[in-house]
């Protein structure tokens, strides 16, 4: 007779290495059998289980950095931005101030060709 998981020293026992063993033995031997794969697959679950909530624990923390990293960049994106914009305002202001004549002529310029467009 093979040993392995679902064969036991006890079948060996009871049948003294020959002859048929009872139905009551046999089912404790199930039974018996039944315990240890239980067992054994209540530990792996458990291995399993432990590493899957490591590798969320961990996704967690890199998606954490993550974000903390974009909303930072994002911030510095924003102020470049503003600074941009602000700097884009002086420049106007100091070529209207400078030109204006040039400034309305051709705002109306720009108006002209605005309506043009509008009326095809």
């Amino acid at each position: 007779m093979a040993t392995g998981l679902f064969s036991s020293s006890s079948t060996r026992k009871h049948t003294g290495g020959s002859g048929e063993t009872s139905i009551q033995d046999q089912l404790d031997e199930i039974r018996n059998d039944v315990g240890k794969l239980v067992a054994l697959l209540a530990d792996r679950g458990l291995a399993a289980s432990e590493e899957a909530k490591a590798r969320a624990q961990g996704a967690r923390a890199r998606a954490a950095t993550d974000l903390e990293d974009l909303l930072a960049s994002g911030e510095q994106m924003l102020s470049e931005l503003r600074g941009r914009y602000a700097d884009t305002e002086r420049q106007l202001r100091t070529v209207v101030r400078e030109h204006p004549v040039a400034t309305l002529g051709t705002a109306a310029v720009i108006g002209l060709i605005a309506a043009a467009v509008l009326r095809r």
